[in-house]
């Protein structure tokens, strides 16, 4: 059964940004918000073994059989499987604002694909395009949508502006200047100052931090408890509980075919596309067909963000993991069927929370699912 483990700061938050320390100089170092999967998965599998009272070293060692069944080893996860992470405002799930929403002002629109093809760097494609002539509309940054909002938007509908949430009214941001020393003499470092960026998760809105698990298989693990969190070993509570699934997406009246959406970051093998997706010509205009959960697909057009660059620290061979590049959470990709005479409402409930692309056990590449 599914399981939602959420994390609420007791002071403030550091997620490192993906640059190591040494190459900021006088530079800040920032934190990013929400944090990355693995810092999240790393926290949770700490909290399961800290209950079952795991000696780490021998974990490390690949000594403990029994709790790798239970938490994976340090190659995999074994028969847990994530999703996420997302923010909690409250007891509300807040998904990120889509990157085809544009506004300007007091009015919105979307990106759409082009009515026709325009023969650019990829080929012959239709390009993303407004929908309504709306001059100076652009993307919202740091910002977040309620359940409601997503739903409006992946229905072809405008949404609320009561359902779309400001970061600065989940969290603020806190400067701190810092300065290394030598633990065996107790000397600072000369010319080794550094300022970080951390992150206070509004206790007014009650922000929490949560990700969703599967396949854990451990009765004895409490319900809640403390644990250090993020870079720096900042303490946080956890607690868990039942988790809840995707909203509906109500079908429009008036659809050319489906939306794809990232709800998290997704890793793809060849940059923006996703996996199992070969370039084509259908005579007219060039796509990319290919295949999800068995509904065969032809993404003909997409609204990607800029790369989301992770790495994090490997705690058992206490070195830095490599950096990989993810397609960011709220990237879209407009498809039309391969086979025009399927009934596009069951294709969408069978795609609608679907993962895509590579580490999908970690969290990565969750879709929602609506209508263009």
């Amino acid at each position: 059964m599914a399981q939602q483990w959420s994390f609420s700061a007791l002071d403030t938050l550091f997620f490192k940004e993906s640059r190591p320390i040494e190459s900021v100089g006088g530079s800040l170092l920032g934190s990013v918000f929400p944090p990355p999967a693995r810092t999240m998965i790393g926290a949770i599998r700490t909290a399961i073994g800290d209950a079952l009272q795991v000696d780490w070293q021998a974990y490390g060692a690949g000594d403990l059989k029994e709790i790798e069944k239970i938490i994976g080893s340090k190659e995999s996860l074994g028969d847990l499987k994530f999703t996420g992470p997302y923010l909690l405002k409250g007891d509300l799930r807040l998904y990120p604002l889509p990157l085809s929403y544009l506004e300007a002002d007091t009015k919105q629109t979307r990106l759409i694909p082009s009515k026709t093809a325009i023969r650019c760097d990829l080929g012959t494609v239709q390009l993303p395009e407004k929908q309504l002539n709306l001059a100076g509309a652009k993307p919202r940054e740091g910002a977040f949508v309620t359940e409601k909002g997503l739903q409006q938007f992946l229905s072809g509908n405008a949404i609320d502006k009561n359902e779309i949430v400001d970061s600065t009214a989940l969290y603020s941001t806190e400067y701190r200047l810092g300065i290394a020393r030598d633990n065996q003499t107790r000397v600072t470092g000369v010319g080794m100052l550094y300022q970080t960026q951390h992150i206070r998760p509004s206790h007014t809105a009650d922000v929490k931090i949560a990700m969703t698990v599967q396949g854990l298989q451990a009765a004895e693990i409490p319900v809640e408890g403390l644990i250090r969190l993020g870079a720096e070993g900042r303490i946080a509570h956890w607690q868990r509980s039942s988790s809840t699934a995707l909203p509906a997406i109500p079908k429009p009246k008036q659809v050319q075919g489906l939306m794809l959406m990232l709800l998290s970051p997704a890793l793809f093998s060849s940059g923006w596309c996703p996996d199992g997706f070969v370039k084509a010509n259908d005579g007219e205009k060039d796509i990319w067909q290919g295949e999800i959960a068995g509904v065969r697909l032809n993404i003909i057009c997409s609204v990607v963000g800029k790369p989301v660059r992770e790495g994090g620290w490997d705690m058992v061979a206490k070195a830095p993991r490599p950096l990989a590049s993810y397609v960011p959470a709220g990237s879209c990709y407009f498809c039309e069927l391969a086979d025009m005479q399927q009934d596009l409402q069951t294709l969408q409930n069978k795609l609608h929370g679907q993962q895509i692309g590579q580490e999908a056990e970690y969290g990565r590449g969750e879709i929602a699912v609506g209508y263009w």
